[in-house]
């Protein structure tokens, strides 16, 4: 769940909080954790998306260098 989402989903329950209780408001919204999950979050994702990307990358990049070096080396040969 994104930063905005529970940012949404607390919103309604942080309004009520400060309009009925007067000072313990912090109780009931903690801003530390939700930015901690939001970050953990991100990251996990970010590390999924990288464990897609990162090993096409490199599949293609293998396949450009050794068809350039194929190329090469068979250009060598003919001469």
């Amino acid at each position: 769940m994104g930063l905005g989402t529970k940012l949404m989903t607390l919103a309604p329950k942080a309004g009520a909080a400060l309009l009925s209780a007067g000072g313990d408001v912090a109780s009931g919204f903690d801003v530390t954790t939700i930015m901690s999950d939001s970050v953990k979050t991100v990251q996990s994702q970010a590390f999924s998306v990288l464990g897609v990307v990162v090993p096409a990358i490199v599949l293609i990049t293998g396949a450009v260098v050794g068809i350039k070096f194929g190329i090469g080396w068979l250009k060598k040969i003919k001469g």
